[in-house]
């Protein structure tokens, strides 16, 4: 697919049908999903991406969203490292940055898996202080990087129909 398709037919999906992502397949989106922007190219977020059926369900319950992490077989949990860069741009990088940062990178790792064929969701609400806890990280710093949970992405195969939902015009969105 060229990058416009990519871009059209990425649209998330609530409903999966327990198709294994492959490990091939989540370390090429990985791959794609480092080369996402970053301010000042500090990378100021980390990840954890699994295959781990368990955890993702974990995460899904944390969630209150355990019907649409269902049949999911793979995930990335996006982590902002406030701390990156806040030597060099101050509360900006703690505050704005690293949160870009790991959102791009979640763009970039839905579009690189939507390019596979492999569906996605992007979900943000979650309790962040236990995704933490579940994925063995410290809410104190203590793991040294004061890593702060802001996305997870979902992955996996669907029998269903996806359909993009309606957007605003795009005269609309300009100021």
């Amino acid at each position: 697919m060229n990058f416009s398709d990519v871009v059209k037919a990425r649209v998330s999906c609530r409903s999966y049908n327990g198709k294994q992502v492959s490990e091939e397949d989540l370390g090429k989106i990985l791959e794609l999903m480092q080369l996402a922007p970053t301010a000042a190219h500090y990378q100021a977020y980390r990840v954890r991406a699994t295959t781990d059926l368990d955890l993702i369900a974990k995460i899904g319950e944390i969630a209150g969203q355990e019907e649409r992490f269902a049949g999911a077989t793979a995930m990335i949990v996006f982590f902002a490292v406030p701390e990156e860069g806040a030597e060099r741009f101050g509360d900006r990088a703690r505050d704005l940055y690293s949160i870009q940062d790991a959102t791009l990178a979640c763009a970039y790792a839905q579009l690189a898996a939507t390019d596979l064929g492999i569906s996605n969701l992007w979900v943000g609400s979650v309790d962040e202080v236990r995704v933490l806890e579940v994925c063995g990280l410290s809410k104190d710093g203590k793991d040294g990087l004061g890593l702060w949970p802001v996305a997870v992405s979902l992955f996996g195969y669907t029998d269903e129909k996806l359909a993009r939902c309606g957007r605003k015009k795009l005269e609309d969105l300009k100021v």
